[in-house]
């Protein structure tokens, strides 16, 4: 890939807002079962959009999709804020995660722009484009991405592996980072 249009991308992804990005070998990242299993047993919004476990790709497909790339972007998004004006906690993980998608799909496109015409972004997390999904047919089709736990791709490890200090968050906390991923080639 070449480095003129890896910092390019970098740089756009900066602009829209991310807090930090890095460059990813795709074959590093730690995959397993268990993500998607996280999903089933032990979050609250599974079966609750197309975005998410049951209704993505099987953990097979999804191997063998991220196998058909190298390199890709690791985008960190991250906000501050102030516990107490947070009223409505899912709202705000809402639209974090909708922040963090705009970010992401403008890198996405902006590498298709460049001729990686095979540029598609990834985030952690469910989608938040709607705030309830009709479960038929998504009706943001050009926006909506799956979650990287339903590809099954340990998000964490992901973070940490490239330099990040991701953890789960517990205690009061001053700001949230979310982190994304565009597979680029």
């Amino acid at each position: 890939m070449n480095q003129e249009d890896l910092q390019a991308l970098e740089e756009i992804a900066r602009k829209a807002g991310a807090s930090a990005v890095k460059v990813v070998d795709v074959a590093k990242i730690k995959r397993g079962v268990w993500p998607r299993m996280k999903c089933q047993y032990g979050c609250e919004q599974y079966a609750s959009n197309l975005c998410c476990p049951p209704y993505t790709p099987d953990i097979s497909f999804m191997n063998r999709f991220l196998d058909e790339y190298g390199t890709g972007l690791l985008v960190q998004y991250t906000k501050a804020m102030n516990l107490r004006d947070i009223k409505d906690w899912q709202e705000f993980d809402r639209i974090l995660n909708n922040e963090l998608l705009m970010v992401l799909l403008k890198v996405e496109k902006s590498g298709m722009m460049r001729n990686y015409y095979k540029a598609f972004a990834l985030k952690a997390g469910r989608c938040g484009l709607c705030r309830i999904c009709n479960l038929k047919k998504c009706i943001h089709p050009e926006s909506a991405r799956p979650s990287m736990e339903a590809c099954g791709i340990d998000v964490l490890a992901l973070a940490k592996d490239y330099g990040f200090s991701a953890r789960l968050l517990k205690g009061p906390v001053k700001q949230v980072s979310v982190y994304g991923l565009v597979l680029l080639e």
